[in-house]
Order: structure tokens, then sequence, then C-alpha cells
């Protein structure tokens, strides 16, 4: 199978199939012959891997259309028990792999070999009458969400054209779990889903059973907050796919943001919309030369070759274990509309599952470095799969040096960021590990590589929680000049009750309870004040995010009012089909507290949330939010959304395009400050940090500030991220207005007049809000 497979490829390809064999990865350097060009190479050495894996599908929960296959065939020749286990086992992957009608059959081919009856629900049965219910929800999904992916589709209150036309799935379902809660009057996920399947079909809350009703999934009648419409099926960019990574910037250097993205399935293609300046997009994957660039959750872009032009990281095999073995991407942007794959020629190339990694420039050479956080199951008995320090040759090339400059980390790693915490002008490094004390290495310089170290201090800073954690960002929350830290749970012991504990949170009850001798507690986020001395104060429970069920994936954070303090949008969910659950947004209260705008502001979507990113892709001068959605199984997958902003009439901005020149020529990690004057002759001064943002979506290293009532900067600071800790000062600068600063250069103001979004004649542009 595998060389029909490979048939048609070059000598290079089958080459390197044969010196595969049954190896857990490919060896470097096994064949004389590459072929002519990096990204060539990538693309015959992605098929290769992707055959092997089509080749063993059992060793890939994942690949779930060729498990089904493979069950089916099994399953042909036995009879009996087996037969019968065999064929829950194809119904789970036939619903998995979106094969939902064939599911349905098979359960009920099931529940009637075995003799089961509809009304025949016992604790040994439920797991079928579950998937079933399951079954007819997600065909519901099918057969109108996925077949219509309109502005509301999915999003609660699915209102308007969120409830579905066809209506069949969501009535079975609706059945199904009415007759599970009559057996199982507390099984609140049961509960969750029957609330969800009644407002896709119009009937929240009036038909709902009233003992089984979870109140608040609607806004508030007197909620102000205004609506950010979804319109990224209107600009052609609604791609639908599975969970996948996320870099928007502008590529091409014309003025306009562009979006690359990609989708974790190992033969799922990326994309490159370029903004075609008229308030649209146009799909150039073909002619960026990325059209065999496939796979990979998530996605890091820098100038690491200081060219002027922003290249990009494509991270591959998370969550795959050892058939996770495949290569991440270096792909180097020329300048011209075309990337190149560089991997190999880079010295990048490793086979690790990973979705995780960080730019930065480390030893302050003015040439950014990278930090990839690799998922080694060492801890659990298995590969040991250690996290690598890239350091940047300065000639297009990088070597490894983890262990060189104390960082031995052989752990199971979904999050990396970088963050200057003591604010000495070195990168320091935090790192989000599952299921394992997270670790902070404070970066303590040298003399050169021979004599650079880190040191671990995640215990004695007090950073060492959550234990399930994933995505993490270092941020000024509180406006003080320290860099804080949010740490995000996903807490996936209890994965298959996501749901209800969800349901818990909206009903009121305790989260922390037992079901079947199992804790149902969600172990809560982390948002980590620094104190300025070394160490973090806890302050999840002031900030009102303690008691919240957080189960992030994809996740960002940005300025959605404008009102200068930082807000953040989080990707809930699990490969569960039943995590229906809603991504939520949460609003800064001056820096003291956060409340929750998921509902009011229409950002439930209720499927998987991950790479996120806040960008003013309009021009407009407010942070629009786009993600992608979906999730992991092949059939789980859903259309991307382009949450525009409504705009504040009554706040003003500025926009920052820094360019290093000692200092890295993306600015990544230099510290800005904008000592802003307000009406009255009062000042306030605001704080922000040079980056993408979290670990999970990468937004533009455009700097977008919101200045509240702000006349004009007094001043801005900015201290560059290089060895000398460069520093810059500018007066007076006007508000709403894009500038570009070259280090060591007065400001330019750029002309960047809006673009209104090409929207469709059914749906109205969004005005300015008059909310203050």
């Amino acid at each position: 199978m595998l060389l029909r497979a490979a048939s048609g490829h070059r000598r290079w390809t089958l080459r390197l199939l044969l010196a595969l064999g049954t190896s857990g990865g490919p060896a470097c350097g096994t064949t004389s012959e590459p072929p002519r060009d990096g990204t060539a190479r990538m693309t015959d050495t992605l098929k290769v891997l992707i055959a092997r894996a089509l080749a063993a599908p059992m060793s890939n929960i994942f690949l779930n259309r060729a498990r089904a296959d493979t069950i089916q065939a099994i399953m042909a020749r036995q009879t009996g028990p087996d037969a019968r286990l065999s064929r829950y086992s194809l119904a789970q992957e036939r619903l998995r792999a979106g094969q939902t009608r064939e599911a349905i059959d098979d359960l009920q081919a099931l529940m009637q070999a075995a003799g089961i009856s509809p009304d025949q629900i016992t604790p040994d049965t439920k797991p079928l009458f579950d998937l079933l219910a399951i079954a007819w929800l997600r065909l519901g999904e099918q057969e109108n969400c996925l077949a219509n992916p309109g502005a509301n589709v999915c999003i609660l209150p699915l209102d308007g054209s969120g409830r579905h036309k066809r209506e069949e799935g969501a009535r079975r379902a609706i059945a199904q779990l009415g007759a599970l809660l009559a057996r199982f009057p507390e099984d609140h996920g049961s509960r969750w889903l029957l609330n969800v399947a009644y407002m896709s079909v119009g009937e929240y809350p009036t038909r709902v059973p009233r003992r089984f009703l979870i109140p608040g999934l609607v806004p508030r009648p007197d909620a102000t907050f205004p609506r950010f419409p979804n319109v990224a099926n209107d600009l052609g960019i609604a791609v639908n796919n599975r969970a996948g990574g996320l870099s928007i910037e502008d590529f091409n250097r014309d003025g306009f943001l562009d979006l690359f993205m990609t989708s974790w399935g190992l033969n799922d293609p990326s994309h490159l919309f370029l903004a075609d300046g008229h308030g649209g997009y146009v799909d150039r994957t073909a002619e960026a030369g990325l059209s065999g660039i496939v796979g990979g959750l998530n996605t890091l872009h820098a100038d690491y070759d200081n060219d002027g032009y922003e290249d990009i990281l494509v991270l591959r095999g998370a969550w795959m274990g050892d058939a996770g073995a495949f290569p991440n991407s270096l792909l180097h942007n020329r300048g011209d509309g075309t990337f190149a794959d560089v991997t190999f020629s880079s010295g990048l190339l490793s086979f690790h599952p990973t979705q995780t990694g960080a730019w930065a420039d480390f030893n302050l050479d003015g040439h950014l470095d990278l930090f990839i956080g690799n998922e080694s199951a060492a801890p659990e008995g298995g590969t040991s799969r250690r996290s690598e320090l890239w350091l940047n040759n300065r000639d297009g090339t990088f070597t490894e040096v983890s262990r060189q400059v104390g960082i031995d980390l052989d752990e199971f790693v979904k999050g990396v960021v970088w963050g200057d915490v003591n604010n000495d002008g070195l990168p320091d490094l935090f790192v989000s590990i599952l299921f394992g004390r997270n670790r902070l290495y404070l970066n303590q310089g040298g003399q050169s590589i021979t004599t650079w170290r880190f040191e671990e201090h995640g215990r004695e800073a007090g950073v060492q929680l959550p234990l399930a954690s994933f995505p993490a960002w270092f941020w000024d929350f509180d406006q003080d000049g320290w860099e804080d830290l949010l740490v995000l749970s996903y807490d996936n012991r209890h994965s298959t009750s996501l749901h209800e504990a969800v349901a818990r949170e909206y009903l009121g009850l305790p989260l922390e309870t037992e079901q079947a001798g199992r804790p149902l507690a969600v172990e809560p986020s982390r948002l980590f004040r620094n104190k300025g001395d070394g160490r973090f104060a806890d302050v999840t429970r002031q900030a009102g995010l303690y008691d919240k069920v957080l189960f992030v994936m994809g996740s960002n954070f940005g300025d959605l009012d404008n009102d200068g303090w930082l807000d953040f949008y989080l990707g809930t969910g699990n490969p569960d089909l039943r995590s229906v659950i809603p991504n939520r947004m949460f609003r800064s209260l001056e820096g003291r507290r956060f409340e929750e705008v998921t509902l009011p502001g229409g950002f439930g979507h209720i499927q998987k949330g991950h790479a996120t990113a806040f960008t003013d892709l309009d021009r407009d001068g407010d942070e629009d939010i786009y993600m992608v959605v979906g999730g992991a199984f092949e059939g789980d997958g859903f259309a991307n959304v382009l949450f525009e902003n409504p705009g504040w009439r009554n706040r003003t901005w500025i926009a920052l395009e820094l360019e290093g020149r000692t200092a890295n020529r993306s600015a990544i990690g230099a510290r800005v400050d904008l000592t802003v004057m307000e009406s009255g002759g009062k000042t306030r001064t605001l704080r922000r940090t040079i980056g993408t943002g979290g670990s999970f979506g990468a937004g533009s290293l455009q700097l977008h500030v919101g200045l509240g009532r702000g006349t004009r900067v007094k001043q801005l600071r900015i201290v560059w991220p290089d060895g000398a800790r460069s520093t810059t000062s500018y007066s007076d600068l006007a508000v709403n207005r894009v500038y570009h600063i070259v280090q060591g250069e007065p400001p330019v103001v750029l002309e960047r007049p809006p673009v209104v979004f090409r929207r469709s004649l059914t749906l109205p542009a969004a005005g300015k809000h008059d909310h203050d």
C-alpha cells in the first residue's frame, strides 16, 4: 500500500519511503538526490509520512475515515458479541468522520441486534443512547449550520439564521435526550445538550421542560455591550476546516493585513488570503507556492532574517504521540508574493509532535531565535522528545542550544511564551506543561553563547499552576509596568464531562463534586500579577476568573472597546463531540477584574475555537477578532469566523509599526509606554510589548493601542530589545493615526484610510456604537 501511495513520486521520494520502513520517524540525510528546492522536498516528505500514517490508521485516533474502513473489514469476519462491539466502534468512527447517517444506522442496527428497546436505558446501555443523541444533534448541525454558514450560525442564542430549518436532527435529539433525562435526571451534560437542541429550533426557553431548563443562555434584555457581527462568510474567508493555526500580517507590505491559516489534518491545505485593498480578500495560496504545505495546528510569524518581510513557522503533529512525528515548516517570505520552505536548509528539521513555539532575541544580537515546545511522553514512560531552543546563526540557519544554555526540558509542552518578567532587558521563557509543573526560565545573560545561561524559577516565582494548563501569555493587564501572566486551564482528565461542567457553572452548582467515583472538578485557570520582586501573586479570584469552566485551546488578547485595557477571547472545547459549549469573551474593567461579554457581544460560538487574533483588519481604528473554528476529528470541521468591531465613537487610538535596526527588525520584545493626555488635563500611562499575542494564534506585529478619551499622546517611549536597551522618545503625537517608527529615526505618519469590508447586500454595515 505504501508503494502504491508513492507511485508517481520522484525517485527521491521512493528512497525516503524505503528508508522509513516501520521506524518512528525518517532519518535526516537518507538520500543524495533531494528535489530542486526546499518546498518540493517538504511536500514530498509530507506525502510519504501521510501515506505511512494512512497505512496504519489504528495508531492515530484522528484518522477516522480510514479507521472506520479498517473496523468494517474486521467486522466482516466476526459474529456474536465481537461483531456487536465492532459495530459500536464503527459507529463511533463514522460519527467522528462526519458520516452521521451511517453512524445512526449502525447504532440502531446494533440496538436491534442486541434486543435493546428505546426504553431500556440503563447504566450499562447509557453510552449507546448518549452516542445516538449526539449523532442526531450532529446531523442537525451538518444539515443546517455547515450547509449554510451564515453570520449567526452556531452562535448563542441561535436566533435568526442560527435556527435550524431542517429540524429532523434536533427533534430526534430532543426526544433522545428527554428519554435519557427521564432515567437520569441528574445528567447535567444531557440537560445542557437538550437546551441547545431546543434553542436550535427556536423553542428556548419556552418549550424546555421546566425541571431541565438552564437559564441565562441568551443576552439580558438590558445588555449595553454591542454585538460584533460575524462577517467572515461575506468576505469569503470563512474557511471550513478543522482546528488550526492563524497568522495575520501584512505579508506583501502593501499596507493591508493578510491572513494565513492552517488546519491540522495531515493532508489539510493551508490558505493565504491577501487583502485586495477594496475591503475583500483573494486566496493566493497556489500563487504563493504553498499548495503542498499541509497540516499544522499552530503558526507563528516573524522576520527571522531581517529582510523586511515576515516569515511563517508551521507547527505539526500535536496530540498524536509517536504518530505525530512530523516536521515543522519554516516558510521564508521572498518579498515577491511567494514563500519557500527552508526547513531543511535552515537546520530546523526535526520530527516531534508539537503545536507551540515562540520567537524572541534571547541573546540580544539583533536576530530572532526560536523556542519550540515538544510533546514528550517521557514522563509517562514513552518516547523522549526534548524541547528545542534554536539559536539564529545570522546567516539563515539555526543551531539547537537548549541544554547548552541550561534548558533541559523533556515534558508534554502545550504553550511557550517569552516575556521580560524582571525588567532587566533580557527575555525570559515561560513553559506551560500539561499535567506537570509549569516552568519559568529566567534569562541570566552571558558574554557569548558558550557562557549564556537560563535558570528555572517556576516554584520560587509561584507560577507552577495550573497543572492542567495549555495556552498562556504575558501581558501587563494592570498597566503597572511589570509583565503579568495568564495561564489557561485544559483539564482533559474529564474530557467526556466538559459539557456537564459547563452546565453546572450556568446552573450555579458546585463544580467540585464527584460522579461514579471520579471528581468533576475542573482546575481553574490562573492569572498571576507580577509583584516586581521576582514573584507573582495569584489574583484569579479577585479578577473574577476562578469559578469559570475555562477549558481553553486557541485564544488571544487585545482591546475590544479602545479603552486602553486589555481584554481576551477564549476558544473552548475538546475532541468530544458533546463539547458543544460557547467560546467566551472577557472584558477588562480598568485592570481590576474581568466581566464576561460573551452573549451580548455575539461571541458565544458553540463550535470548537482554536487559533485567535485581535487585529484591525479594516483599518477603521478598532480591533476585529478572527478565530479558526473546528474540532479534532475528521468530521468536526466548521467555518472560521471574523467578528467585526462595531466601533466606539468617543474613544481614540494609535497604531505603531516598529522597525528595529540594532534590535531585530520585527521589534519583537520592544517595550512601549504611552503617556496619554485626556480632556481636562489628566494623563494616564499605557504599556505594551510588541508581539503576536498568546501561545495559540498570532496577531499582527503592528501595535494597536486604544486610548480611551485621550486627545493626544504626550510622550511615546520605546525600549528596543537590543544589547544596549536603546531608548527613543517622541512627544505630542496625534491620535487616530498610524505611525511607522524606524529605530533611531523620527515617526512617520502612514496614510491608512479605512477600507469598508465588502459585504453582502443582506447584511448591513455596522455603524459606530454610541456606548462609552
